[in-house]
C-alpha cells in the first residue's frame, strides 16, 4: 500500500483552533476508530504545536493527574503525573522515570489556516 493511498484513506477530526493554543497551553481530544477510543493531547511548546496520545509507555495510564495539565511547572517538560516519568514536548521521548528510552505515541497534526486536524486511525470516524 502506498503512502499516498495511506493518507487519503486516513480521515481526520478538527480538534481546535491555533488561538486556543498560546505557548505552554494544551487540548486533549479523542481519536476512534469506530470500535475504540483513545484520548490524545495538542501542546504548544515554544511556539510549535506537537500531539500525542495521552498514555504513558510505562504503563499505559494518562499523565494528567488534573485535568489537561500536562507540562512541569517550569513549563519544558510533559511529566507523567503518576510516577514522574519526563518527556520531551518536541519528541515525546521519555528523558527521566521509568520508561527512559520510550516515547509516547505521536498523533499527525494538520494546519489549515487556524483550524488544528489530527489524523484519525484508518477507519476513523469525525465524532
Amino acid at each position: 500500500m502506498s503512502l499516498k493511498r495511506t493518507k487519503k484513506e486516513a480521515k481526520r477530526k478538527l480538534v481546535g483552533e491555533v488561538s486556543e493554543l498560546t505557548p505552554g497551553m494544551t487540548k486533549k481530544f479523542t481519536l476512534s476508530n469506530g470500535k475504540y477510543s483513545v484520548e490524545g493531547m495538542i501542546l504548544n511548546y515554544q511556539g510549535s504545536l506537537y500531539a500525542y496520545v495521552n498514555r504513558c509507555p510505562h504503563i499505559g495510564i494518562s499523565l494528567d493527574w488534573v485535568d489537561n495539565q500536562f507540562f512541569t511547572i517550569d513549563g519544558r517538560y510533559l511529566m507523567c503525573a503518576n510516577h514522574g516519568a519526563t518527556f520531551e514536548p518536541a519528541t515525546g521521548a521519555c528523558i527521566w522515570g521509568p520508561c527512559v528510552g520510550a516515547a509516547l505515541q505521536s498523533v499527525a497534526l494538520e494546519l489549515e489556516g487556524a483550524k488544528i486536524f489530527v489524523q484519525c486511525p484508518r477507519g476513523g470516524d469525525q465524532d
